[in-house]
């Protein structure tokens, strides 16, 4: 950035930053952002399309989809105009601070990324288990007729399982991401292209599969997996709902349709994730690549997803999926011996055991990529904290050789991957504390939202001088009407969390948690804003005045 650029944001009297360099390498291209982007949005995420059917029956799930990711295009533009002018590690963090205020950004971000976070890093293990490894073993089981592999598949779906799988992958992501982000940019082309190669796999599967050729698959392999089980699971399964009061009618509704929109908005929201590494991606200045990065990123995988509901729906049942969705997922009411998630259901469709790895090698690379980038997240926001010294020095520390956090990294993987991932999986009632994340992820949505409004008047100078400051409708920014949407739609999603109990979210204990939690930020920030004053002289409040150093 350019010291015009810098100064523009205030006048500089002592140095506010840790540092007059980041540090950081320049490791990603855009074209490896974009499919960041799509992996981190979780095309794979098997609740989207659970808990559309469950909690919705008669949506029409890939509409639903369809419709969250026009809303996601709004949020993933503002990200782009955000990320073109402030081109620098720190996400969501970094543009609220600077564009809102910190008293804004930092308890927001931080009770999402740095807390909350660490639940994301118990999922990406729980991802990788359940829905990459177990599918693939009990996948090659039936195909080879092992009952070894059989019940290897099923112990990764127990909670000692899920748990050594997620410290064993938490700590080969945490190895190769010290060793620096280039190894993890080279990495990812492997998870990317095995998840193409899977997803395509997936689809064409279920597209080619009759339904009646789908439930005879599933009950053979039922049989196969627990043979006291009975011959016709699959309408045992929607005989037995019913039994237990759950009999909604599955004619096609919008207002069911829109209630998959918080749903999918739970992947979508996160078109512009790629933005906590800005500052190691190559070009991130240009507003055409931020554009192809975040919202060419979330498109595609809005395509994507929705496809795959498709197909999902017109193979399985829409009846069958939301009763077994209603008794496995949501109420626990019934213990399947194949669970209804995707990959599980993909793999009882052949016979092949190499198509049973072409389908779930690249959900289990997808899961694994999860991991990765709950850490990058984590680790760059934390980074990005430090560098405007709200966190302290040592969270800062910079590999000179690799240019990685390397303190920052080891810590979460510890506090998440080991440490939390335990009591997520074996602490009981856990689960009532953790239900209203997603509500806490959209508050953020909306604070960046209104961010992307305010910058061309808050932050008038810089963004006049920015791609993103020519495109104006009637003459307001682009960006404003964007981010005036994107703020709107977040706000009535966030009301669906708050208001339907059946989306798991609205839970009085979670939610006084997640506000705690946020006063715990919002306190902290005032000691250490103090703190530093008085130690150093420094004021906290300069380094919001400007962009940080490069």
């Amino acid at each position: 950035m350019s010291e015009t650029q810098r100064s523009s944001l205030g006048t500089k009297t002592a140095q506010p930053f840790m540092r007059e360099s980041s540090g950081l390498v320049r490791a990603m291209p855009p074209y490896s952002a974009f499919a960041y982007n799509i992996l981190n949005i979780g095309v794979i995420f098997p609740w989207v399309y659970l808990l559309s059917a469950g909690a919705f029956p008669g949506s029409n799930i890939a509409l639903g989809i369809l419709l969250t990711g026009v809303f996601a295009s709004l949020l993933a533009y503002v990200y782009s105009g955000l990320a073109s002018v402030m081109p620098r590690t720190g996400g969501d963090y970094l543009f609220q601070s600077r564009v809102l205020s910190p008293w804004v950004g930092f308890p927001i971000v931080a009770t999402m990324v740095l807390f909350w976070f660490l639940q994301w890093d118990a999922l990406g293990g729980w991802l990788t288990s359940l829905l990459g490894i177990a599918p693939m073993l009990t996948g090659l089981g039936l195909t080879t007729g092992s009952a070894w592999l059989i019940s290897a598949g099923s112990w990764f779906t127990t909670p000692l399982g899920i748990w050594i799988t997620t410290i064993v992958f938490g700590a080969i992501a945490t190895f190769t991401l010290i060793r620096g982000f280039e190894l993890f940019v080279k990495i990812q082309w492997f998870m990317w292209y095995g998840f193409l190669i899977s997803f395509a796999t997936i689809v064409g599967l279920l597209l080619l599969t009759p339904h009646a050729s789908f439930v005879s698959h599933f009950n053979a392999a039922v049989s196969k997996v627990s043979p006291s089980a009975g011959s016709n699971y699959y309408d045992y399964v929607i005989s037995y709902e019913r039994s237990q009061g759950f009999n909604p009618s599955l004619a096609f509704s919008w207002a069911a349709t829109l209630g998959v929109m918080p749903i999918a908005l739970t992947s979508l929201g996160w078109v512009g994730y790629a933005q906590y590494q800005a500052g190691e991606i190559r070009q991130a200045s240009s507003f055409r690549k931020q554009l192809f990065i975040n919202l060419g990123g979330g498109v595609a995988a809005t395509l994507m997803m929705a496809l795959l509901a498709f197909a999902l729906t017109r193979s399985v049942g829409y009846s069958w999926l939301s009763a077994a969705a209603y008794g496995s997922y949501m109420t626990g009411n019934l213990s399947m011996p194949i669970p209804p998630w995707f990959s599980n259901l993909v793999v009882v469709l052949t016979s092949n055991p190499l198509i049973v790895v072409l389908a779930t090698v690249g959900v289990f690379l997808n899961a694994l990529q999860v991991v990765y980038n709950v850490y990058v997240g984590q680790t760059r926001m934390a980074f990005a904290t430090a560098m405007d010294r709200i966190l302290p020095a040592w969270v800062f520390k910079i590999n000179d050789r690799t240019g990685t956090p390397v303190n920052a990294q080891l810590l979460f993987f510890v506090l998440g991957g080991v440490v939390y991932s335990y009591v997520y999986n074996f602490v009981p009632g856990w689960i009532t504390y953790t239900l209203a994340v997603t509500a806490v992820a959209t508050v953020m949505y909306i604070a960046t939202s209104l961010a992307g409004a305010l910058l061309p008047y808050r932050m008038r100078e810089v963004y006049q001088k920015s791609e993103v400051s020519r495109l104006k409708v009637f003459g307001v920014p682009l960006i404003t009407i964007a981010g005036a949407v994107s703020a709107v739609f977040s706000a009535w999603m966030l009301y669906y969390y708050l208001t339907v109990p059946s989306l798991g979210v609205a839970s009085l204990p979670s939610e006084l948690l997640m506000l705690a939690i946020f006063l715990g930020w919002l306190v902290y920030f005032a000691i250490r804003r103090w703190y530093v004053k008085k130690r150093t002289g420094i004021e906290v409040d300069l380094a919001f005045k400007e962009i940080p150093p490069d």
